[in-house]
């Protein structure tokens, strides 16, 4: 008894499967790996500007909020420990006019037009000296340059890796 067994063409090339995942694995990690390089792309001033500025807003944000929180515990009689050092530390007694006034001041420094104009000009007009001199920078310029440069590490990346996958995929043709 004879078996009818597929009859194997000698002229057509077999890829198993596994060989084929991993190739496109590799390449995709491969890909991933040269897109990483764009970490080490310039930052551009605007990107800086930007960033740092968007950085410091949120950290006024942040000030405010701890600063509507002690109000909250003032008017509760409740003044924690933690709120009787945040305002230590920004320079204002446990008064609700005082700080509503400081409030107001820190809004004012990232909200009015002169004041947005003038922190922008600052961080445009330093960005030479920041990138020379990296002691110069305060936290925000710092952390601004640092998200600027991951958010390129990032997308590299991810643009590598899927043009790497494209590419094995292109190759492959399965």
């Amino acid at each position: 008894m004879s078996a009818n067994y597929p009859q194997i063409n000698p002229n057509m090339t077999y890829i198993s499967p596994s060989a084929s995942k991993k190739r496109k694995a590799g390449a995709t990690i491969f890909g991933g790996m040269l897109g990483m390089t764009a970490y080490y792309i310039p930052v551009t001033k605007d990107e800086f500007v930007n960033k740092a500025f968007k950085l410091t807003k949120d950290e006024a944000n942040s000030q405010i909020s701890a600063l509507t929180q002690a109000v909250k515990e003032i008017e509760k009689n409740a003044l924690s420990s933690e709120s009787k050092m945040i305002l230590q530390e920004m320079g204002v007694n446990a008064d609700i006019y005082e700080i509503t006034q400081k409030c107001m001041d820190i809004d004012q420094k990232v909200s009015a037009p002169d004041s947005v104009k003038n922190l922008k000009t600052y961080f445009s007009n330093n960005f030479k000296n920041f990138k020379k001199n990296p002691h110069l920078m305060d936290n925000n310029c710092a952390d601004a340059l640092k998200a600027v440069k991951w958010t390129k590490f990032k997308w590299g990346m991810g643009i590598g890796a899927a043009l790497g996958l494209a590419l094995s995929l292109i190759s492959s043709r399965d």
